[in-house]
């Protein structure tokens, strides 16, 4: 729980102490909504969702900086397994360009911790590179998107995401 709060202040810091260089417009907050993969080999797909609050911020014309933290509102079960994805933690920049002033097609790279937590005494916190594309469409102050991300590439395990995400622009 500390670790979640470290994480949560220094991402509200370094979005705080990068106001200045963001024009008006160009900061962002928001929920995003996240139906998630896990494979396994040998074993059927199990697919918890969750929803993540979403802060965020233009660094330049073609550069987004998003921190996402967020739970599981539901887990998946397959016989003997339970799974959800308890907590989620992730930094990213966000590579793309605008057409017509609304459109932002993009690449994803970054950082994204997570808890699972399993039925019983078994829970795992996992970390890993993260990698993605998406699309963020703005109407005025409303920004909506969809994405798909590799959050965690492991061995014994990959953990995906396919996301929907509605946020304000200020």
């Amino acid at each position: 729980m500390n670790k979640m709060l470290i994480a949560a202040a220094t991402a509200t810091g370094l979005l705080c102490a990068s106001q200045s260089a963001l024009a008006e417009g160009d900061t962002y907050i928001g929920a995003q909504y996240t139906m998630f993969t896990v494979s396994t080999s040998g074993a059927d797909d199990l697919e918890p969702d969750g929803m993540a609050l979403v802060l965020g911020g233009k660094l330049s014309d073609n550069f987004m900086i998003e921190g996402r933290f967020g739970r599981s509102l539901s887990d998946d079960n397959i016989p003997g397994v339970a799974l959800k994805v308890d907590e989620q933690i992730g930094f990213y920049v966000k590579g793309g360009m605008e057409f017509a002033d609304m459109v932002f097609p993009y690449v994803a790279l970054g950082y994204t911790k997570v808890d699972f937590e399993t039925r019983g005494a078994i829970d795992q916190t996992e970390s890993d590179l993260s990698y993605g594309v998406g699309a963020d469409l703005h109407f005025g102050n409303l920004q909506v998107g969809i994405e798909w991300m590799m959050l965690q590439d492991k061995t014994d395990y990959e953990l995906e995401g396919l996301s929907l995400t509605g946020a304000w622009r200020f």
